[in-house]
């Protein structure tokens, strides 16, 4: 195995220090150390090359997805020890969920909610085009997701606001002390809405979670109650990141914002190449099951491993300018790895390309000329999830 002392031996993609250099770190992960060791939170192994991260996807047998300690925190009381539904179960356990599931993230599943998604984002853009300046993370990207996960939970539109404020104030919070606060009471709206279904009919998602025997029985309200919130957390914090790196995008480039806008059929190529160049999904754990290699590393039963999603849609054996977004890509010659891959690619995916790209079309419509605000710095995060925590723009409007 390579090393060189350069190689950083405490990464910590929670740290926020991070963020701002993350991509040249793990470029030196890839070209010294692929697979090397951290010793923050108590060991692990930083897997940063294409086809190692796709191996470890693919290979259930030997990676569980349940993992302590690498992955997001869940502050949400009455779950510790709870293993996710879909999220965090291993084939076949997994298998059942994802395939009673299906139906509801389809591309014809997905497609029920665009109408919903178009008015929400109609709604917000047309409150924000007269003002001429906005924070497109609070402004809009914030506001959108968690009514679209809410109207697929089956959460009676009178109720999105309250989920939508909760959701927004748990990962928003300042201190672990409010986040154990708003935890709490969102595990209260939660379990109200589990047990509002039991025994009743509905076409929406948690209705079906929490009447059908899925692998032989019911499931626990601990774990609809997980269930429940990471498929909040998963739509909302990934799909407002994706929102925002790509509005960032277009909002650096001229030309490219004004190509699109000329012609939004370039709207579905945008949203993969933005996956691809900063997946919002930058981060997540395996348990190692047997022991095992990677390249040149052995690795043994227990050992924890974290598949830098992001490092391997920038691989320089798989993708020469990674770092380079480029809108004519056009047929990739291995598929980017934003949306996973193996047993847990992104259930979501059609989805939140959908959201992703209503969203961009209505604000393209509306606001055409919209450019970083005069002195503007946007501050990337990274750890788990890869985003823009604000986004000033401005914009001419017709009064001015």
């Amino acid at each position: 195995m390579s090393t060189t002392s350069d190689v950083p031996k405490d990464f910590d993609h929670l740290d926020p220090r991070t963020a701002p250099r993350v991509h040249d770190v793990l470029a030196l992960f890839r070209r010294s150390c692929p697979v090397a060791h951290s010793a923050a939170h108590g060991g692990f192994y930083v897997v940063t090359k294409y086809d190692h991260i796709k191996h470890v996807a693919q290979r259930a047998d030997l990676f569980s997805s349940a993992v302590d300690g690498l992955g997001a925190v869940v502050v949400v009381p009455g779950v510790d020890g709870v293993l996710a539904p879909l999220f965090e179960l291993d084939p076949p356990e997994h298998t059942f969920w994802r395939r009673h599931l299906q139906e509801f993230f389809s591309p014809v599943g997905a497609a029920r909610h665009e109408p919903y998604i178009r008015r929400l984002t109609q709604e917000a853009v047309a409150g924000l085009a007269p003002l001429g300046r906005a924070d497109f993370v609070t402004d809009l990207a914030q506001r959108i997701p968690p009514f679209v996960v809410g109207a697929l939970l089956g959460v009676p539109e009178a109720d999105r606001p309250a989920l939508s404020s909760l959701t927004v104030g748990l990962f928003g919070a300042g201190t672990v002390e409010e986040a154990q606060r708003i935890g709490r009471d969102y595990a209260e709206f939660l379990l109200a809405q589990i047990e509002a279904r039991r025994g009743r009919d509905g076409d929406d998602l948690l209705t079906s979670a929490v009447n059908t025997e899925i692998g032989g029985r019911h499931a626990t309200d601990g774990e609809l109650l997980k269930l429940a919130f990471l498929m909040v957390a998963a739509g909302h914090l990934t799909t407002v990141d994706t929102i925002a790196n790509t509005l960032l995008v277009l909002a650096q480039d001229d030309a490219l914002r004004r190509r699109v806008t000329a012609d939004l059929s370039l709207l579905a190529e945008v949203v993969e190449e933005s996956v691809r160049h900063e997946s919002a999904v930058a981060a997540t754990g395996r348990t190692v099951r047997a022991d095992t290699s990677l390249g040149d590393v052995p690795l043994s039963a227990g050992d924890r491993v974290l598949l830098a999603w992001g490092s391997a849609n920038r691989d320089e054996q798989r993708f020469p300018d990674g770092a380079q977004f480029r809108l004519d890509r056009g047929r990739l010659p291995v598929p980017q790895l934003g949306w996973g891959a193996g047993a847990h690619r992104c259930l979501g995916m059609h989805l939140a390309r959908l959201e992703v790209r209503v969203v961009l079309e209505e604000v393209l419509r509306a606001i055409p000329d919209f450019s970083l605000a005069d002195g503007a710095e946007p501050e990337r995060t990274y750890g788990v999830i890869r985003g823009v925590r604000s986004l000033p723009v401005e914009w001419v409007t017709s009064s001015s």
